[in-house]
């Protein structure tokens, strides 16, 4: 039995499409509002089972999510956070940089939790069903996780905020992660 065979040639019943509509739609980036309270171990591991449920491409589940409490390594990502946004917001003409100054990067300290998305495009090896037509089968398959974990997230009511302003080889270097590790 394989783990989507419950759902195999069935319609999905009624109440769970009523159910997902609302859950896409109140799917937002939190920013503000966060608040520093621990996400519960069962609901995490809720997020974390969805999240895992997306597509791979060839099974290969290319992703990993790497949850960082650690102070210390949280205001160090923080600094570099500011330091790429500071260094965007310096190339914007100056009538954009002042919606740009709305943008917060704060809640990578403020929340209980930051989780990064990495993403191996190389995992499962180079024969991988889908990667000899297209390259970037493991960037789409770990789009596909990153998705499941937010409508998860929100399902479960701590909700995420998405933080794209880094370097990724800064970022990579600051948490040790393996150099063919890509970040998402």
């Amino acid at each position: 039995m394989t783990r989507h065979s419950r759902w195999a040639g069935r319609a999905v019943p009624e109440l769970e499409k009523a159910a997902l509509c609302p859950v896409v739609t109140a799917r937002r980036d939190l920013r503000r509002g966060v608040r520093d309270v621990p996400v519960p171990d069962a609901a995490l591991a809720r997020i974390l089972a969805t999240a895992h449920l997306a597509p791979g491409a060839g099974r290969s589940r290319p992703w990993d999510f790497l949850l960082v409490q650690d102070r210390g390594t949280r205001v160090a990502m923080h600094a570099l956070s500011m330091r790429q946004r500071e260094a965007f917001a310096a190339s914007l003409h100056s009538a954009r940089v002042k919606g740009f100054g709305d943008i917060e990067v704060e809640a990578i300290l403020d929340a209980p939790l930051d989780v990064v998305v990495t993403s191996g495009p190389a995992r499962g090896g180079r024969h991988m069903r889908g990667r000899r037509t297209e390259v970037q089968t493991a960037a789409f398959s770990t789009a596909c996780a990153v998705e499941n974990l937010w409508l998860a997230a929100r399902a479960q009511s701590p909700g995420v905020g998405s933080v794209s302003f880094f370097d990724e080889r800064e970022r990579a270097r600051t948490l040790a992660l393996p150099s063919q590790e890509e970040i998402r």
